[in-house]
Formats: C-alpha cells, sequence, structure tokens
C-alpha cells in the first residue's frame, strides 16, 4: 500500500547563511500510511513541530532538500491553487493554543474553513452545529470563545479541523492547555476519528502518558529522527517510552546528565531549544554542587543576554524551589541504598512517608489515609526495586477497590516522573534501578 505521506531526506534550515542559523531537519525519512495513529515525541526544540508542519504543507516551501510526498505525489511539484486546496481539504490542524478568533462566534470559527470553499452560509452553519452536537458543544454555538473554559475551546479547535472533512487530522500539542479530565476527553475523540471515522492522526507531543493510542511512534532529538516504533499494546509504549524519557533518547549519558536533561525538558516546555540547553547546563551544575541554591536562582533569573536563563523572577523561584526538593530526595534515597546495602530487610516506613509527603506537595487532589498507606507501599516496593517506574504509573491509576490509588493517567504518569527523577539522582541508584 503507498503510503498517504512520505518524507525522503528532508533537510530545513532557518536562516541559513546567518549567524542565527538553526538547522533544525536533518535528514528525515519517514512514512505514514493511511488510517495510522501516529505520534512524533522528543525534547523539546526536537523539531517535532517542523516537521508536522513540512508534511501538512505549511512548511514545505522552506524545505532545503529532500521530498514530502502526499500519495505519491511531490508537494513542491503542486501549483499554488493545489497546495492551498491540500491545506483547505486535506489536512486538519488542531493547535495548543487554540487560535480561535475572539471577536467571532464559536459556530461562525467552526464554519470559516468551509467559507474559503466558497459553501453557501445556511450549509455553512448546519454543518458547523452537526460538528458542534458531535463534540457536544452545541449549546455554546453563538457564544465568543473567551466565555468557554479551556476544554471547550480545543473541541471548538477540533470540529473547526473538522470543517471541511479531511482524511488527515494533525495535533500540535493538543493537551498542552487542558487538565486532566479534558485531556483525556480528547485523546479519546482522537481515538474515535482514527477507529470510527478511518481518519489519519499525526500527533506531536513530549507527554509519555498522552501516547496511549497511538500506533507509530517518531522518536526525535535535535532535528534527527532516531527511530520509528510500532507497539502492539499500551504496555509495550509505556514500557518503550519509560527508558526513552529516563535517558532522553540517548543511552550513552553520565547518570547526572540524564537527570539534568530529562528535569529541563519537563520544566521548560515551550521554551525554545536554545533556552533549555542552558538551563540545562546550569541544573547540572546545581544537582552536582558545582553551584549552590542562591547562585542557581540568580542564574535562573538573570537576562539570557547576560549569560542567565532569562526566566521571569516568580517562575525562577518555583523551579529553584522545585530543584531544591528533588536534591534534598535525593538524599533520603542515598540513605535508603545505604541502608538497604546494610541490611536488605531494613524497614523503609519514614522513608517512604518523607516522599510520599514532597510527591503530594503540589497535587491538588484528595488523599485520603488508605490511598496514603497504598502510595508508602509503592514507594517502597520501587526503592526495593521489586516494580519498575510502569508499574508505579499502572498502580498510581488503577482504581481503589483494584488496589491502586485512583489518580487520572496523567496525574499518574507526572507523578511516577517525580519519583523517578528522585531515583536518578546518583550512580549508585542508576544502577540499582533497571527500567
Amino acid at each position: 500500500m503507498e503510503p498517504i505521506i512520505k518524507l525522503e531526506g528532508i533537510n530545513l534550515y532557518y536562516d541559513q547563511g546567518k549567524p542565527t542559523e538553526v538547522w533544525a531537519l536533518r535528514n528525515v525519512s519517514l512514512e505514514i500510511n493511511k488510517g495510522e495513529y501516529c505520534a512524533f515525541f522528543g525534547p523539546s526544540g526536537c523539531g517535532k513541530t517542523t516537521v508536522l508542519y513540512v508534511l501538512s504543507g505549511m512548511e514545505s516551501e522552506r524545505v532545503t532538500s529532500g521530498k514530502v510526498l502526499v500519495n505519491g505525489r511531490d508537494i513542491a511539484q503542486f501549483s499554488k491553487r493545489e497546495l492551498a486546496v491540500f491545506r483547505q481539504i486535506g489536512v486538519g490542524i488542531v493547535f495548543q493554543q487554540f487560535n480561535l478568533i475572539p471577536s467571532i462566534s464559536v459556530l461562525d470559527n467552526v464554519s470559516l474553513p468551509m467559507a474559503f470553499l466558497g459553501i453557501s452560509l445556511e450549509r455553512r452553519r448546519t454543518e458547523g452545529m452537526k460538528l458542534l452536537e458531535r463534540l457536544n458543544i452545541a449549546p455554546y454555538a453563538n457564544r465568543l470563545p473567551a466565555e468557554l473554559s479551556g476544554g471547550q475551546q480545543q473541541r471548538v479547535g477540533i470540529a473547526r479541523a473538522l470543517a471541511n472533512n479531511p482524511p488527515i487530522i494533525i495535533c500540535d500539542e493538543p493537551l498542552g492547555n487542558l487538565d486532566s479530565e479534558n485531556a483525556n476527553k480528547v485523546l479519546e475523540f482522537m481515538k474515535e476519528l482514527n477507529v470510527k471515522d478511518g481518519r489519519t492522526i499525526i500527533m506531536v507531543t513530549h507527554e509519555a502518558w498522552s501516547l496511549r493510542d497511538a500506533r507509530k511512534i517518531f522518536y526525535m532529538k535535535d532535528g534527527v529522527l532516531l527511530r520509528v516504533e510500532e507497539p502492539k499494546e499500551q504496555g509495550d509504549i509505556a514500557q518503550a517510552v519509560s527508558k526513552l524519557m529516563y535517558n532522553q533518547l540517548n543511552p550513552n549519558m553520565e547518570p547526572g546528565q540524564v537527570m539534568a536533561k530529562s528535569l529541563s525538558n519537563l520544566l521548560l516546555r515551550g521554551y525554545s531549544s536554545d533556552e533549555v540547553k542552558r538551563f540545562e547546563f546550569f541544573l547540572l551544575q546545581r544537582l552536582t554542587d558545582h553551584i549552590d541554591g542562591d547562585v542557581f536562582q540568580e542564574v535562573l533569573d538573570r537576562s539570557y543576554r547576560r549569560g542567565g536563563v532569562g526566566l521571569w523572577k516568580g517562575k525562577a523561584a518555583k523551579i529553584s524551589f522545585i530543584i531544591e526538593g528533588i536534591m534534598e530526595q535525593r538524599h533520603t534515597v542515598e540513605q535508603v541504598y545505604a541502608m538497604l546495602e546494610k541490611n536488605p530487610e531494613s524497614p523503609l516506613v519514614e522513608e517512604a512517608q518523607k516522599i510520599r509527603r514532597w510527591l503530594l506537595g503540589e497535587y491538588r487532589g484528595k488523599i485520603d489515609e488508605q490511598q496514603q498507606l497504598r502510595l508508602d507501599e509503592i514507594i517502597t516496593e520501587r526503592l526495593r526495586n521489586i516494580i519498575t517506574a510502569h508499574n508505579v504509573a499502572q498502580v498510581l491509576n488503577l482504581s481503589k477497590k483494584n488496589f491502586g490509588i485512583g489518580l487520572s493517567m496523567r496525574a499518574s504518569s507526572q507523578m511516577s516522573e517525580k519519583l523517578e527523577s528522585i531515583l536518578a539522582g546518583s550512580d549508585a541508584v542508576t544502577k540499582a534501578i533497571k527500567l
């Protein structure tokens, strides 16, 4: 079967020949078949959004070398009219920031793409209402976008992407501004579009938990497509991604570098690759005690031009607080492993409770006493290496009646990642953990 989209040796530079030149994509080749659910996964600044815009035709004209083939045709050979038609009816795009027009109604936002095809106003409004009904937001048709919640606005964005009935739906970090409940609703609808409608879904994400329905994952780093995996089950996805999340697509890093890179991409999502790299450098200095907490916070707040990271003061203080908490828990973990080395049967009650209080520090939900005790057990089992990081996330997500904690999938993934961040803190601990 001929792929619906094929990239052959794509290279793309921004500002080529200038001091600000960036090599955004490096010899990227891939195939996407009709009806597949695909995802591009990797840290911030890795090129995943750029490749998304290339294959959608939005950045195809800026490709330096290589071919973008759509249904076997080189997109570079499209006339301006053919390219415009492809963008209008060939693909629908769901954005992280919603990108709704604030001055017109929800229904008019959804109907707007149909206007560019010359569809009559009456038919546009009829078809627009059908889409709003499908996404359970028809009662808000006459409201302005600002009157809707973030989850509702994203559903409007999805309806708009479907307006011209495209066979390909492209999602650029569609869950970034949503809470866990609304994020799950969006994922369920994306799955429905793939399974029931037979549409090709192509998503960009840096959040491992959102890959649950993807059946082809493209792993990217620094503009390079590192590898492609086609997991058959959700467990396969979680296990593959947990390893990649942990060593950030580079198995040859030192443990401290692994932790710095992982935390950099976790804490500075949405920042440029240069800002993330500079933050990573100073974070590694702090994690290895080459600078103290005050100096670390100062360089986070210092402007980028003066050699700092350039965060606003409040964010610099918050991130510094998080890192100091992680470093404190690392010492707890190191003490635990020193105890276990002397006596493998040492009780870890107080240590587990301390880590649990830290894990729940910023959690906004309610955890009862039974859930706290179960969480202590999970932490203890992870410290003893009885269970894996993937097992932790699974049990956190399990319902209470099934002896889990009952957290949402997103909260489970984030709490598991937070726990792993302190277990990656030293050579001894890293050797003890087998992901």
